[in-house]
């Protein structure tokens, strides 16, 4: 009997080491997992696609420097929204339920707030199973003023930072004199509209605003007539527009279709699902857009260009959204200097972060938790080294690059009064 309890307890031992290698070979390979919640389905589809295709694209370039942590994977999980904020809610239930500690999000500043406000709650009742949001392109600027979160992080310029970039764009322009602004009825496009009203007025009072309306946003606008038609009575040389998606392709489609000698200064004309919305109109149309860079700039920094160059061979899509890169990047970094995949210790790490941009150093500000960064206005044009492509396609157009946005010039100043774990 001895000796079988003896030999029971060395089975016991030996069985008990080798499952808790196990468990720990199990946890040193798990993966840092990032939920994305986007339109995967419906009218807005083709957007989120291309925003997790991004999102795989830049986990996949860290995974293969050797992930975080001494070898943990980034995974992306995608969550579909199809953009409704009931399906939103449904999403980051289920992302609780996956035990996920990183969202990810950016389609619609209405779906952002939804997440803001869920995690906050979640967090407050559940900081045990804390979760963070990581903001891609939802840009309305009370995000990182008065609606301010430590769970939130924006890498996207948001609302103001680029209008402030557009409207500097248009005052080196003299023939600008009379502006249209068309913007979406929902919380960022009147944040775009309340910003460019305040930095019309302070950066280029010469300019005067002759118009301003708001349409029913995500594509329920169908005809765009009445607003051409309103823009060529009103005299305007430009229309200043936050629009993006359908309300954007039809708003160039009938302005190409009705000859508007107008130029249109937008916020994501150059997104490439937009430019193949545009099809041959894009050749009838002066289109400028303000983003991180273009490919056909000089002036890029390497790694950036490198990063556009694969993600383009790999989809045979140009790369059109760095700021991706410095999400997945910025997170990676953070991840490694916490020492942990908490999301406390990570949102800490964050604040203050910097990363190499395509057009200088990018910086996560501590006070507000948004991204700090110089644009570049680009206009559509025929004179190009590379042309924009989307699904193979090449539309024989590209972006020349019209100035560059320094960051003092884009950095503004916060009501942001935040309250810190």
């Amino acid at each position: 009997m001895r000796i079988f309890g003896i030999l029971a307890c060395v089975v016991g031992l030996v069985a008990g080491g080798f499952f808790a290698t196990s468990n720990s070979s199990a946890h040193a390979v798990e993966t840092v997992k990032i939920g994305l919640i986007e339109p995967l389905s419906g009218p807005i589809a083709a957007v989120g696609t291309d925003a997790l295709q991004a999102m795989e694209t830049a986990a996949e370039q860290i995974n293969t420097s050797g992930g975080v942590l001494g070898g943990r994977m980034l995974e992306i999980v995608p969550l579909d929204n199809a953009m409704s904020a009931e399906k939103t809610t449904q999403q980051l239930k289920k992302a609780v339920d996956l035990g996920l500690s990183f969202i990810a999000q950016g389609i619609g500043s209405n779906h952002a707030l939804n997440i803001i406000q869920f995690i906050g709650k979640h967090n407050k009742r559940n900081p045990d199973k804390a979760m963070l949001f990581l903001n891609h392109s939802a840009i309305t600027t009370a995000f990182t003023n008065e609606l301010c979160s430590f769970w939130h992080f924006r890498f996207d310029a948001n609302v103001d930072m680029k209008v402030a970039g557009l409207v500097t764009q248009m005052g080196r322009d003299v023939g600008i004199k009379k502006v249209y602004m068309l913007n979406q009825n929902y919380a960022y496009g009147k944040s775009f509209q309340a910003a460019a009203h305040a930095l019309i007025k302070e950066r280029t009072p010469n300019i005067e605003i002759v118009g301003d309306e708001l349409i029913v946003p995500f594509g329920k606008t169908q005809d765009f007539t009445p607003f051409i038609a309103k823009i060529k009575a009103s005299g305007a040389d430009t229309v200043l527009t936050g629009n993006w998606g359908p309300d954007l392709v039809r708003l160039i489609k009938y302005a190409a279709g009705a000859n508007l000698p107008v130029q249109f200064y937008t916020i994501y004309g150059g997104l490439t699902s937009s430019v193949a919305g545009y099809g041959a109109d894009a050749h009838k149309i002066s289109l400028k857009q303000i983003n991180e860079y273009h490919e056909n700039d000089g002036n890029i920094a390497a790694d950036a260009l490198a990063f556009g160059n694969a993600y383009l061979e790999k989809y045979k899509d140009t790369w059109y959204s760095d700021r991706y890169r410095w999400l997945v990047g910025m997170l990676a970094a953070a991840i490694d200097k916490a020492g942990s995949d908490d999301p406390v210790a990570v949102g800490q790490a964050l604040e203050g972060l910097t990363f190499p941009g395509p057009l200088g150093e990018v910086q996560m500000r501590a006070s507000d938790h948004q991204i700090q960064t110089p644009l570049m206005v680009s206009s559509l044009s025929r004179d190009y080294k590379m042309p924009i492509m989307y699904k193979g396609n090449n539309f024989k157009i590209a972006f020349a690059t019209d100035g560059v946005i320094n960051r003092e010039d884009t950095t503004l100043p916060t009501t942001c009064d935040m309250q810190r774990p």
